[in-house]
């Protein structure tokens, strides 16, 4: 017999007494030449945790357990919205933890109710016979062979009924997977036809756009039988719901199928540590399909268990769930969140007629009304944060406040670097109104910590984040192949810059890429991660999982180029293995390790891609600033004396060639140290934010997409190379 698994559940404390946990070696003596030692985490060196408890290793197990512990805590909050106007009401309304277990029952009863009595079911169709015996075969389900249930898609932006959706899954053993909504019908055909889905939970507005898919005949929704809108039906949807019955489509709202669920009460039907949870498309930076990576209940339940024992439990906690939950890094971080009792809030429901306004400002104003502890980010918008920081205090009309403001950021910058964990506390400057004003502007009035993965930050953004808005900032690291982060830097990392040390649950090495002038002699090379947390494989993919998973000994191949601090284990991700091209002198070239230098120690630079081919000598690059400090360099650097510019004119007169010039002169002074002459930027063109999910030339997460950039900006290239050739030629960097 177990102890009691709720004693299990780890205590609230702040982050200074969490400490730092660094990890070490563990096969110093043994271990091939062009390999690393592996490296565990230290507070449990001897073996991989997989759980806080034994009991609980599946993700239900891991709610139900919450539901235990926290029933009468609020769980989900959202903001109500009238239909009519689009407008979300200023506040939230909850669900207790209680609430939104029957909730999830029901909705489990009541999918499995509208399946099991569709009249479009086709017993020629393989996902549909799964569809007749489920809860007979349930158990029989694991990774192996693709052996899975049919698979239930889930099509929608951030709201309180996707992660619903999602428990309800996982209750009743049913493979879920996410489609993308931002990038294009073409990757949620792919995902569908490769999963037969026949199920699609969505916002209303995905609808119409499903039903002409399957109007023009498309294989991709072939297997397709039934429609949940988690947006309410309403009469003036009633030719939507004509049509998908001719279509062969039954449609329904969520309400409906509670409702049916409540009536047609079926009991759960718990999932094994070997059952698919979810197949998560990876989006990808080649522009090709994207895999879907097969992640387990062990999976998912190991990356609760491992977050678990790094992020802290606060009490009446508030997380904000920001980042799309088509990805497993938030998924994994709002189960945790389940996990300990957090009260989750959701972005503001968008409908047809909303307001839709912009990423950041949407943010903010969420933030104002639910006040989170903590929520996750990405680097672009803490850099958005910074220049909103600093804007404001320049605009201060009153400059003794706006200097005192400088002097507690100074004095906190330099406090907080003297050791991890030190916050720069002083009960005066931290209660003086002008500074304690910053926080209440964005909402972050109980901020305590934030954390961002995904793409590399300027740690100078973090410095002064941490000491302006006095709060933690964590770099996490991790991939959909190891169901999302499986590292966490310390919110107070003295000097930032790591994605800290392998957590509990997996293991980590380096194993030499000398061919990319990386050895593990100096620290350096390709990281390779194995533990509970790692996938089985890519879904009907066989080849693809042959290329980055070793069937033997269980290592997966990141793609990422890794630096272990050997004194601490730290992980710095400074390149990928895939990123690197030969220019024309036959020197190989890794553009994603060069970017990360431009950018940290170019403040100015807020978003860079850097091009280069074999037929030509020297780079180029895309660099995109905020629009303020565009108006600041053309001023202070080349002369100008305005500040009443339009976005267009300043962008005109930045990509004039002398001012071009002089942004190189200055952003390759400052890089001058850290690379060689073949690595330098020879010529640029700038924007205001060049790389968007609009362009397609990044992920969701806003890694390059280097192939489809390529071809995006092949115009700009040629102009750069053939009519405006190299602005720092004669250089002597």
């Amino acid at each position: 017999m177990h102890p009691d698994p709720q004693l299990l559940i780890p205590n609230e404390l702040p982050f200074d007494e969490l400490g730092v946990v660094d990890a070490v070696p563990i096969n110093m003596e043994a271990h091939p030449p062009n390999e690393s030692p592996v490296y565990r985490n230290k507070m449990h060196p001897q073996s991989l945790v997989a759980n806080l408890h034994p009991d609980l290793d599946t993700h239900h197990r891991l709610f139900e357990n919450s539901v235990k512990l926290f029933k009468d805590r609020p769980c989900f909050g959202s903001r109500p919205i009238d239909y009519t106007t689009g407008k979300s009401a200023g506040h939230y309304e909850s669900l207790t933890y209680k609430e939104v277990n029957i909730r999830k029952q029901n909705l489990g009863s009541g999918i499995l109710h509208v399946l099991n009595n569709n009249p479009f079911v086709d017993t020629n169709l393989s996902s549909h016979q799964k569809i007749l015996s489920h809860q007979l075969k349930y158990r029989s389900y694991d990774f192996h062979d693709d052996n899975i249930s049919f698979v239930l898609s889930i099509f929608s932006a951030n709201r309180m009924e996707w992660l619903l959706t999602d428990l309800a899954c996982s209750s009743y053993s049913i493979t879920n997977t996410a489609l993308y909504d931002t990038l294009g019908e073409n990757v949620a055909k792919h995902i569908l036809e490769s999963t037969e889905s026949p199920i699609i939970i969505c916002s209303k507005d995905k609808i119409k756009m499903l039903l002409k898919l399957k109007q023009a005949n498309a294989t991709s929704l072939q297997n397709v039988i039934a429609i949940v809108s988690m947006d309410p039906l309403t009469d003036q949807d009633n030719g939507m719901v004509t049509l998908g019955e001719d279509l062969r489509i039954a449609v329904h709202d969520m309400y409906q199928v509670e409702l049916l669920g409540s009536i047609n009460t079926q009991n759960e039907l718990p999932p094994l540590p070997q059952t698919v949870y979810t197949i998560s498309f990876t989006s990808g930076t080649t522009g090709s399909n994207p895999k879907g990576a097969k992640i387990t209940q062990a999976n998912i339940a190991s990356a609760m268990s491992y977050l678990a024992t790094e992020i802290p439990q606060i009490k009446d906690g508030r997380a904000l769930i920001y980042l799309p939950l088509t990805h497993i890094y938030e998924r994994g971080t709002s189960a945790f969140a389940l996990t300990t009792g957090y009260y989750l809030g959701f972005p503001r429901t968008i409908t047809a007629n909303s307001e839709r306004g912009d990423a950041f400002s949407n943010l903010i104003e969420d933030c104002k009304i639910f006040k989170p502890h903590y929520f996750s980010i990405v680097p672009r918008l803490l850099t958005k944060l910074e220049s909103v920081v600093k804007s404001y205090i320049a605009q201060e009309t009153d400059s003794i406040n706006a200097q005192l403001i400088n002097k507690i950021i100074q004095y906190k910058t330099s406090r907080q670097s003297v050791r991890d964990a030190a916050k720069g506390e002083n009960h005066l400057i931290d209660n003086y109104p002008g500074y304690t004003y910053l926080k209440k502007m964005l909402g972050f009035d109980n901020l305590i910590w934030t954390q961002t993965a995904s793409a590399p930050i300027n740690p100078a953004t973090l410095i002064y984040l941490k000491a302006s808005l006095s709060i933690g900032v964590s770099q996490l690291y991790g991939l959909t192949e190891v169901t999302g982060a499986f590292t966490k830097g310390h919110p107070y990392e003295c000097i930032p810059g790591s994605c800290g040390s392998t957590g509990v649950s997996c293991e980590v090495k380096l194993v030499s890429r000398e061919e990319m002038g990386y050895t593990v002699d100096e620290h350096k090379g390709e990281l390779l991660i194995r533990g509970p947390g790692v996938f089985p494989g890519y879904f009907k993919n066989d080849e693809e999982t042959s290329k980055v998973l070793d069937s033997n000994l269980g290592w997966f191949s990141s793609g990422d180029i890794a630096r272990i601090d050997p004194n601490n284990g730290r992980i710095y991700i400074i390149d990928r293995v895939k990123n690197f091209f030969k220019l024309a002198q036959g020197e190989y070239i890794s553009p994603e390790k060069i970017e990360n230098i431009y950018l940290l120690k170019n403040p100015i630079i807020q978003q860079l891609y850097i091009h280069g081919d074999s037929i030509r000598h020297w780079l180029v690059g895309i660099v995109g600033i905020s629009h303020e400090l565009g108006i600041k360099f053309l001023n202070d650097e080349c002369g100008y004396n305005r500040a009443d510019m339009s976005v267009a004119e300043i962008f005109q007169e930045l990509n004039k060639v002398e001012n071009k010039a002089i942004f190189l002169k200055k952003i390759n002074q400052n890089v001058s140290s850290s690379i060689n002459g073949l690595e330098k930027l020879h010529n640029i063109h700038i924007e205001l934010n060049p790389l968007t999910l609009d362009r397609n030339v990044v992920t969701p997460t806003f890694k390059i997409k280097r192939g489809v950039a390529s071809k995006f900006f092949a115009s700009i290239f040629n102009r750069l190379y053939d009519l405006e050739r190299s602005l720092v030629e004669h250089s002597k960097l």
